[in-house]
């Protein structure tokens, strides 16, 4: 026959090993008071019954030569016990003297076995049941024998008294478990609780599909409380990328339907009437082109803005603005052909990460290629309480002041029509794009504009000055000029991608 074992649950572990463990240690140290307290009380009574027979042997021994030994025996036989004298020989030199009133025990004591000691010494005996100690003390007898003076004497008393001590402290133990057991259950309780409100939480979110958080209770440091703020912030993070994710999946669906509809359309209208209608196969070729392209590059926002902030780590380090900016706008000039004026009459040095810096002017750079046709000009400037801005300016269509509180908003477009345009028409991803990427850089973002003049959007650094070491030779910070002297490699190649790139949707074009 087989029996399932049920597995105890952690309360119950808590409950039982606390329990057990704690009685365990208060019958230790009862019987440890029990043990310590019986031998210093039995030591104590063993020295005094000494000290008594000692006396009693010395009066004997004084008074054996002039009284009989029965009467000298009688004379100073303890109220409690039993004297003799004992020969060599192991016989007794007169009948042993017994004063106890018990009758029962005078008559053990009177049957104890001879034992002849030539030295002092003392033992503790039993005898039905009852303890007692006998002192043996030689003395020398009138004749010049040595003879043993034994006295035995009752610790019925004393081992009443441990009987006593045995039972108060069995009592004590147990009223003591009452409040043990109380105090176990509070505490396993108490520690399980969170861990109970943790399994609770994880079920509501497992049913409902909802994030949740615990309410920590426990003080600082507490390791239950560090469990329980852990698992808010495991909590914070999981619904930060399921919003990110879900976000991602929404914006996908949504911005994506259009350039889908549109190349399907023009690809539908290729089918039926390309073959006939060469202004039919140009229009088609040059919008599913310009679609693909901006689906494309809808895409990669998407997914830069999906992107949990937390794995973009920030790698700052003293960095040019005015040398930043004028290799931005030179890989920009050769992927676009456009033209780009930088004004920086000087190094301007930030502490930021360049790379992301160079990202951000990328996305304010191709905005305003998108609605300027015009020259645009990156303006560096340190202004006068030691910060630093950057500044985007574009002569192109420009925004009614009534639209710029939204531009940084995701998907807003000013004027929607213009997305069908090849070449003009945005997401409305790139600005909340760069507005994030400011955040993440601790810079300040503004924009001005007026309708028909152009748009400038100005990036404010804080804290222009450099904190890194400078190189001597130049005024600027030798780790930041490797840094850039890589940069610059890897913007090089870039350059060589995008116009790789350009060719080929120009062929493609043609």
């Amino acid at each position: 026959m087989r029996f399932k074992v049920r597995k105890l649950r952690l309360k119950s572990k808590i409950y039982l090993y606390s329990s057990v463990l704690f009685a365990a240690l208060l019958a230790a140290a009862c019987a440890a008071i029990y043990l310590l307290f019986g031998k210093m009380s039995l030591d104590a009574e063993v020295r005094r019954f000494e000290a008594e027979a000692e006396l009693t042997a010395e009066r004997i021994s004084a008074a054996a030569s002039r009284t009989a030994p029965d009467d000298l025996l009688r004379a100073y036989a303890p109220a409690d016990g039993m004297l003799r004298v004992v020969l060599p020989d192991g016989t007794s030199l007169a009948r042993p003297v017994t004063a106890s009133e018990d009758a029962a025990q005078s008559e053990r004591l009177s049957s104890e076995s001879y034992h002849y000691a030539a030295v002092h010494e003392a033992e503790r005996l039993s005898s039905g049941g009852d303890g007692y100690i006998r002192v043996s003390v030689p003395v020398i007898w009138p004749d010049g024998e040595v003879l043993s003076v034994q006295v035995s004497r009752s610790i019925a008393e004393l081992e009443d008294r441990l009987t006593v001590l045995k039972t108060v402290l069995v009592i004590v133990t147990l009223l003591a478990l009452l409040p043990m057991i109380l105090a176990n259950t509070i505490l396993a309780n108490r520690i399980v609780k969170p861990i109970d409100t943790l399994t609770a939480t994880m079920g509501n979110i497992r049913r409902s599909g909802r994030f949740q958080r615990i309410e920590i209770g426990q003080q600082p440091g507490d390791e239950l409380a560090e469990m329980g703020r852990a698992f808010n912030e495991m909590i914070l993070l999981l619904e930060s990328n399921f919003v990110r994710q879900e976000r991602f999946v929404s914006d996908a669906s949504h911005e994506l339907k259009t350039p889908l509809t549109i190349i399907e359309s023009y690809a539908s209208l290729l089918k039926r009437r390309g073959k006939e209608r060469p202004e039919v196969f140009e229009e088609a070729v040059e919008a599913i082109l310009s679609e693909s392209v901006r689906m494309r590059e809808l895409t990669e926002r998407l997914l830069q803005m999906a992107r949990s902030s937390e794995s973009d780590t920030l790698e700052l380090k003293d960095t040019d603005l005015a040398q930043s900016a004028a290799e931005s706008a030179r890989a920009f000039i050769r992927a676009y052909n456009r033209e780009i004026e930088v004004i920086a009459p000087q190094p301007v040095q930030v502490w930021t990460d360049e790379a992301k810096v160079r990202q951000l002017l990328f996305i304010l750079l191709d905005n305003a290629r998108k609605y300027s046709e015009d020259r645009i000009t990156l303006l560096v400037s340190r202004t006068g309480d030691a910060d630093a801005e950057l500044s985007v300016v574009d002569r192109g269509i420009g925004i009614p002041e009534d639209e710029l509180p939204k531009v940084f908003d995701r998907f807003y477009r000013v004027d929607s029509s213009r997305v069908r345009h090849p070449g003009t028409g945005g997401s409305g991803l790139g600005l909340a794009l760069a507005q994030d990427l400011a955040e993440a850089l601790g810079i300040e973002i503004k924009m001005k504009s007026r309708v028909g003049e152009g748009t400038t959007v100005t990036l404010r650094f804080p804290g222009g000055e450099s904190r890194g070491g400078k190189n001597p030779r130049n005024g600027l910070p030798a780790r930041g000029r490797r840094l850039r002297g890589e940069d610059e490699a890897l913007a090089n190649r870039a350059d060589m991608t995008r116009d790789r790139r350009e060719d080929e949707e120009g062929g493609e074009g043609t």
